[in-house]
């Protein structure tokens, strides 16, 4: 349950970067109240992590991490071309519609049902941890 908890944030920080690399102006256009989308995956990640053992901690994130990556690099390879001008407008359109879009209702979501969130975590903690 960590691991599915984290896995979007860091989902959506691998292709965030990778739009971030291409035009850093998607950082402040994709950022949230309290700042970038880096900001918001760093908490994710703090939040999951925070009074998690050590051993199972590194298995989370290890395992969101290569679900996240897994996610990015499929999306990413389907927009793969022969053609550099077409790869770039490709990479070009999904970083400014599919991603931008993503990424801001991510972040949208987080700051507007946190409270949920930590319900949920608290539930996977509770679950993770023996009596």
């Amino acid at each position: 349950m960590l691991t599915r908890l984290l896995t979007p944030a860091d989902l959506m920080l691998m292709i965030g970067n990778v739009c971030a690399a291409r035009d850093p102006s998607f950082l402040s256009e994709t950022a949230g109240k309290r700042g970038d989308f880096r900001f918001y995956a760093q908490e994710v990640k703090d939040e999951v992590s925070h009074g998690v053992p050590t051993a199972e901690n590194l298995l989370v994130l290890r395992q969101a991490a290569d679900v996240a990556k897994a996610g990015a690099l499929k999306a990413i390879e389907s927009l793969r071309s022969d053609s550099p001008d077409t790869e770039l407008s490709a990479i070009n359109a999904w970083c400014d519609t599919i991603v931008k879009s993503l990424v801001r209702e991510y972040i949208r979501t987080h700051d507007d049902r946190h409270a949920e969130f930590e319900l949920l975590l608290a539930r996977a903690k509770a679950r993770a941890t023996p009596d």
